[in-house]
């Protein structure tokens, strides 16, 4: 409960804060998770992320973004960041895109030492994400690797 009232809030200062005039930004991106790979195959591993995010696109093809998942490790996790779009080409009303983003991510617990990672050990730290996907207006669908851990195919909606 207490995750989801941290979410509500940082989606309204999302939002909120910095704000842009109507003609600079270009849309609202929500997106949703829809399938999780891990390559190695280990039974602590979450393939269920429930991720749920929120992105503000600009007319300059900047965003910023907030996402909420959970981890490999099936810890609540929130990932605060800024990116660019890339529109690579299109194939007819079809484009595909890549996309860079980079942030602070929040939420790898070392529950009395039972885990094993640096992400564990600092809590927090700088995130670094690329994904390549489709976008056909109003869709998205994105591919995104994550290290050599895997990869998390998620899409949504812009409006």
């Amino acid at each position: 409960m207490r995750y989801k009232i941290i979410i509500t809030t940082l989606l309204i200062t999302l939002i909120l804060i910095n704000p842009a005039s109507a003609a600079e930004i270009e849309n609202y991106y929500l997106q949703t998770s829809f399938f999780t790979h891990h390559y190695s195959d280990k039974d602590y591993q979450n393939n269920q992320q429930q991720l749920i995010g929120l992105e503000r696109h600009y007319s300059n093809s900047d965003l910023d973004g907030l996402a909420y998942f959970k981890n490999t490790y099936e810890q609540p996790t929130i990932y605060l960041y800024a990116g660019t779009n890339y529109s690579l080409f299109s194939i007819g009303k079809t484009e595909i895109t890549a996309k860079f983003t980079y942030g602070i991510v929040h939420g790898y617990d070392d529950e009395d030492g039972k885990y094993n990672t640096w992400m564990h050990e600092v809590t927090t730290f700088p995130g670094f994400v690329f994904s390549f996907g489709l976008r056909r207006k109003p869709l998205r669908l994105d591919i995104i690797p994550f290290a050599d851990a895997g990869i998390i195919i998620t899409g949504g909606v812009e409006f």
